[in-house]
């Protein structure tokens, strides 16, 4: 899970730096956070414990489907035990969608923004360049599903977070020294500025 993340670390936090243009560093921290932390927890809380709720009296034997088919098997069991349970699917399946293409977009737009070669502030770079980086990302975990199916692809993610730890440290570090350099007292951004200066 957190091999995971890690992996796509870089890429959702240049991106989310990218579309927030004028917020304060603040306002960012606050909205990754709290909103993410709160819609999270939220998706957890009601859908991990109606499964639980399902093992504990019986209806569903969740760990049992989980163990012998997996999680998205798993997933669908407890699907089918909601009231409205097509709908409840059909709705579980368009935000499956939406996220993917959102992660997928995001991903392409800041590795086209990064291979670009000169890219001022405020521009996009080339749809084709969005399009090729799309592609690829997309031709890469399918390729993997069809050489040795999902658990390939996690192993992947796996192997590709570890060097990407180091990258993030750095990035920290970088981070840290810039804001010392754009503000008079490192930090104010964060902490009482009561103006503090938006993201450029």
């Amino acid at each position: 899970y957190w091999a995971w993340w890690i992996a796509y670390g870089p890429v959702v936090g240049l991106f989310v730096a990218r579309i927030s243009r004028g917020r304060s560093i603040r306002q960012v921290i606050f909205g990754m956070i709290g909103y993410g932390t709160l819609g999270a927890g939220l998706f957890f809380v009601i859908l991990g414990n109606y499964g639980l709720n399902l093992q504990l009296t019986g209806a569903v034997d969740v760990v049992e489907q989980l163990n012998a088919d997996g999680g998205a098997q798993a997933i669908v069991a407890i699907m089918d035990a909601l009231p409205l349970d097509v709908w409840a699917m059909g709705l579980f399946a368009v935000a499956a969608v939406v996220f993917s293409a959102t992660t997928y977009d995001s991903a392409s737009y800041i590795l086209a923004s990064s291979a670009t070669q000169s890219l001022p502030a405020g521009q996009d770079p080339a749809l084709w360049q969005r399009l090729f980086w799309a592609a690829m990302l997309g031709a890469l975990p399918v390729t993997l599903l069809f050489v040795g199916g999902l658990r390939v692809v996690q192993t992947a993610a796996l192997i590709a977070s570890a060097p990407v730890v180091l990258i993030g440290l750095v990035m920290a570090r970088s981070l840290m020294t810039q804001l010392s350099e754009d503000f008079s007292s490192p930090g104010s951004a964060l902490d009482g500025d009561p103006d503090p200066q938006p993201m450029e």
